[in-house]
């Protein structure tokens, strides 16, 4: 059987895109709008009429850089891929040396014998969500820090009343940026229909609230819809570890963190309130520590729960209801 698929593997920097293709000698393209175009015009032309498929490691916003713009080319597929997988996928075929030339051909090599799952950008409202939460998360860490800073002057001999002056302007400005950023999400929220609906799909959860609900939609992005209940669960950073071999290593179990510690985080008061006034969650943790599961297990486990429901939800577009039997 002939090829069907053109794969191509981009080793993405902040300045230059090294770019594998098979039967050819990795190239060096810049990092730009005209870069990434003769990038193009270049795998196209190698290409042979065939289906080209791309294929790069997440680096963030350098990455996505170069995704959103060859998205703009409707022949060519997109993959982006956890850059923990390639590392390990390196080392399985004993590459002793890494440079951004070796790292294109290694991508470019795990593209052909994996064929990852294709990548699509997020809808323009969700991109929005996204920034929105992130910079207000982010607000809330540093007005949180000028707090503790506020704090520990009061117990400081000596502070210059500049300092003091300083410190009160500075909690000040955080404190109304803050408030604008939280306006613009709620009007966000309020003037998208999918994103209204969601929020108040989740905010029928007891122990969900507006707050919860964007921030879960945020970093959850697609991945609460379109991925399945086990890659939800890695990508929440939720899935276990094991270690254990034989009948000598019985290693302790716990979760592996490889996933958005930022999701993670979102679920863990709400899924602490739930435990309380969640009769669906409640009976399942209590059901937990019955069995000999130690309480952050139990918590842990719940929070695997809560997040499937939520997505559970999402799909099928109904509100919670502990009456009836959990959609999961």
């Amino acid at each position: 059987m002939g090829k069907t698929s053109f794969y191509v593997g981009i080793d993405v920097g902040k300045d230059e895109l090294w770019v594998a293709v098979e039967g050819s000698k990795p190239r060096m393209f810049t990092h730009s709008v005209s870069g990434i175009r003769l990038l193009y015009q270049w795998v196209r032309r190698l290409s042979d009429g065939l289906e080209v498929h791309i294929c790069m490691e997440a680096t963030g916003v350098y990455s996505l850089s170069v995704a959103y713009q060859l998205d703009n080319y409707s022949d060519i597929l997109i993959s982006i891929i956890n850059p923990v997988q390639i590392a390990n996928y390196g080392k399985a075929q004993l590459r002793r040396s890494k440079t951004d030339r070796i790292d294109a051909q290694i991508i470019l090599s795990f593209a052909q014998s994996q064929h990852p799952p294709l990548w699509s950008p997020d809808s323009e409202a969700l991109r929005k969500l996204y920034h929105l939460v992130t910079q207000a998360d982010l607000i809330r860490e540093d007005l949180s820090r000028w707090n503790n800073r506020g704090h520990a002057q009061k117990y400081t001999p000596d502070v210059p009343n500049e300092v003091k002056k300083a410190q009160r302007a500075i909690r000040r400005s955080l404190k109304n940026q803050l408030a604008k950023i939280e306006q613009a999400i709620v009007q966000l929220c309020k003037n998208n229909k999918e994103l209204r609906e969601q929020v108040d799909l989740l905010c029928t959860i007891v122990g969900i609230a507006q707050l919860t609900a964007v921030r879960v939609l945020a970093y959850g992005r697609k991945a609460l819809t379109e991925r399945s209940r086990s890659q939800l669960t890695a990508h929440a950073g939720l899935a276990p570890r094991h270690h254990q071999s034989g009948t000598s290593i019985h290693g302790k179990s716990y979760i592996a963190k490889q996933g958005d510690k930022r999701l993670r985080k979102a679920l863990f008061m709400p899924t602490l309130t739930a435990i309380t006034h969640n009769s669906i969650i409640k009976q399942f943790y209590q059901r937990l520590l019955e069995n000999g599961k130690s309480k952050m297990a139990a918590v842990v486990a719940s929070m695997k729960k809560l997040l499937h429901i939520i997505r559970a939800m999402l799909i099928k577009k109904k509100a919670f209801n502990p009456q009836i039997l959990t959609l999961t």
